[in-house]
């Protein structure tokens, strides 16, 4: 789960390699990721069935500049009917009067996996439809675990038992806890913030006018999160390097036992080393207190220029059904009673699962970029052993509230 940088801006020169803005009356243009395009290509045919007097013509897009790709689109005026966008980038989006509303699509509120509407309401309105939701949870090996004496069908469920796990786990060559402390910005927000939430703290305040990193609960879990490098040595010695990918390497390697990322891995570690007995556990928490996870994924929207909105409309009902949204996330779907489906049922993803009701969106904030690098920055300092933990953070405080104090 990826935050990806962009700026709204002039447009790009030069053409998009997608077509785009070429639909009529009975014709809907939708550009999905290619993870997608399978699992699309059959709801397509399906819908066409459903509905013979549309027809829908399918763009497939690709991750490398997909955020700015689909930011020139909406500006342009040229824009396709309907677009699968991370939810991130659905706040800006909209900000920016880009998108149409979608509030009459919505239906069974409810059903919904809550943080996911979250992500695409802004001043009350509805704009955009989430169909596909992810959490972390901890994956860890269930063979390291008897190696150290450790019960691995009952796991961890608090800091105090995580930091036990992590150092009995740790010898021969190999770490207990692998956290992240390079790569993109995103990976460390999504494995480290959510121990701040645990606490009772937050980056910034929830009027987001105050940088609030550097108060005593967010230091207390920021520095539980960094010590499993710098005091305790229960992650690798490239930690500072190591994004999700690289813990997951080493995970495949036997290098690492236990690690933080979602389902998405799962498939990658038995296709990689079939010999590892993967185990999987909720976030551990602190006493008395529950775990946190950032929901991340996808939700549909239409461009405000969207040429066929009425149409565009009919086929995000349709995809926005409970079966339909099971049949084309790769993770899970964004409404609960799609979770009933096979596909499912495996008992290792329920930890997973069991996550998402702890799930919290990120702040919607047009500077969440920039506040979350000067966070970011101040973990990296920790871990260089530059800054301790107060130092560190009232730093990327003094940086964040300076964001904060911009004009709107």
């Amino acid at each position: 789960m990826t935050r990806l940088k962009y700026t709204f801006g002039a447009i790009i020169a030069g053409g998009l390699a997608l077509g785009a803005g070429t639909a009529f009356a009975g014709e809907v243009t939708w550009w999905t990721p290619n993870f997608n395009e399978a699992r699309a290509r059959g709801l397509v045919e399906e819908f066409q069935k459903q509905n013979p007097d549309i027809k829908v013509k399918l763009e497939i897009t690709t991750a490398d500049g997909l955020p700015q790709r689909i930011l020139t689109t909406l500006q342009s005026g040229a824009a396709p009917d309907l677009i699968d966008v991370a939810h991130g980038w659905i706040n800006g989006y909209a900000q920016n009067k880009l998108l149409t509303q979608v509030d009459d699509v919505l239906t069974d509120r409810a059903d919904y996996v809550s943080a996911g509407l979250d992500y695409g309401t802004l001043n009350g309105s509805l704009w955009a439809i989430p169909y596909r939701v992810e959490s972390h949870a901890i994956i860890f090996n269930k063979q390291h675990f008897r190696d150290a004496g450790l019960d691995p069908e009952n796991p961890p469920k608090t800091w105090t038992e995580l930091t036990k796990a992590a150092q009995a786990l740790t010898k021969n060559g190999r770490y207990g806890f692998a956290i992240t402390g390079g790569g993109e910005v995103g990976n460390t927000i999504f494995r480290s913030l959510p121990f701040v939430w645990m606490k009772g703290g937050d980056m910034i305040s929830a009027d987001q006018k105050t940088a609030t990193i550097n108060q005593p609960a967010a230091v207390e879990a920021v520095k539980f999160y960094t010590d499993m490098f710098t005091q305790l040595k229960v992650s690798p010695a490239s930690t500072l390097e190591n994004d999700g990918t690289a813990n997951r390497r080493l995970f495949i390697a036997g290098t690492v036992s236990m690690y933080q990322s979602g389902q998405f891995d799962v498939t990658s570690i038995k296709k990689e080393n079939p010999q590892i007995e993967v185990g999987a556990m909720a976030i551990p928490h602190p006493e008395g207190a529950k775990t946190a996870s950032i929901i991340g994924g996808w939700s549909l929207v239409i461009p405000a220029h969207a040429k066929n909105p009425t149409d565009a409309k009919t086929l995000l009902k349709f995809l926005a059904e409970a079966k339909n949204q099971a049949a084309l996330t790769d993770t899970f779907p964004a409404r609960n009673s799609g979770m009933n489906a096979e596909r499912f049922q495996d008992p290792l993803l329920n930890p997973f699962k069991d996550m998402l009701a702890y799930g919290r969106a990120l702040p919607a904030n047009r500077n969440w970029v920039q506040i979350s690098q000067a966070y970011f920055d101040g973990i990296q300092r920790i871990l260089l052993g530059d800054e301790d933990v107060q130092e560190a953070m009232d730093g990327a405080a003094e940086e964040i509230q300076a964001l904060l104090d911009q004009k709107q």
